[in-house]
C-alpha cells in the first residue's frame, strides 16, 4: 500500500467531517433567551423576543384586552403580533373550524381584504404549543400599507380559545418563521385564570 493512500484516506474523512458538521448544526435549532410577561388580563403566559427587544403593550379595545407585540425599529422585516383570549367562553372542538373560520374573515375585513376575497378565506389545521385550532393566511392593508397577515385561533381542550395574529411588508412572512415558532408555542395558560 502507498504511504500517500492513508493520507489521502484521512483527508477525505477529515473532509466528509467537516461537510456534515455544519448541516448537522443547521439542523437543531439555537437557543434563544426570551422575555415571559404573565398578562393576567388575557389569562395567559406569553414569550417575545428579547434580542433584539421586541416591545409589548396592553391595550384595550372597548373593553376587549389586547396584548401587542412590535419588532424594534430598524428590523427587517418589520412585525406586529397581538394577542386575544375569550375567557368564559366554550367552544367544543367540532365547533372550532367555524369560530375559525368566522374570525379569520372578520380579520381579513379589518385588513380591508375585499368581500368576495374574504368568502373564499378557509382555516387550515395548526398547532402551536398545548394550542390545537386553525390558522389562515391572506394579504391586506394596515394603516394605508400593504401587509400580509397570519391569524391562527385555538385553544387547549377544557380551555376557551385564543387568538394570536401577525402581520408584515408583503412577502415577508416566511421570514418570521422562527419568531412566530417561538413565541406561539410557548403560549400558555394562567394557573390561576379562569376556566
Amino acid at each position: 500500500m502507498s504511504p500517500r493512500r492513508p493520507r489521502l484516506a484521512a483527508s477525505l474523512a477529515l473532509l466528509a467531517g467537516l461537510w456534515t458538521a455544519p448541516a448537522l448544526q443547521a439542523q437543531e435549532r439555537a437557543l434563544r433567551p426570551m422575555h415571559i410577561h404573565k398578562v393576567p388580563a388575557l389569562g395567559l403566559e406569553i414569550w417575545t423576543e428579547y434580542q433584539p427587544e421586541w416591545s409589548t403593550e396592553l391595550v384595550h379595545q372597548g373593553k376587549k384586552p389586547l396584548f401587542i407585540v412590535q419588532s424594534p425599529p430598524l428590523s427587517y422585516p418589520p412585525a406586529a403580533m397581538s394577542y386575544a383570549s375569550f375567557p368564559g367562553m366554550q367552544v367544543r372542538p367540532d365547533e372550532l373550524k367555524a369560530v375559525a373560520t368566522s374570525v379569520l374573515r372578520r380579520a381579513a375585513r379589518n385588513y380591508r381584504v375585499p368581500a368576495q376575497q374574504r368568502r373564499h378565506l378557509e382555516p387550515t389545521p395548526a398547532r402551536y404549543g398545548e394550542l390545537n385550532g386553525y390558522e389562515g393566511r391572506f394579504s391586506g392593508s394596515a394603516h394605508g400599507e400593504a401587509v400580509d397577515v397570519q391569524v391562527f385561533i385555538g385553544q387547549k381542550p377544557g380551555k376557551w380559545p385564543v387568538m394570536m395574529q401577525i402581520y408584515t411588508l408583503p412577502g415577508k412572512l416566511p421570514h418570521l418563521s422562527e419568531q412566530i415558532r417561538r413565541a406561539w408555542t410557548h403560549v400558555r395558560y394562567l394557573d390561576t385564570a379562569r376556566r
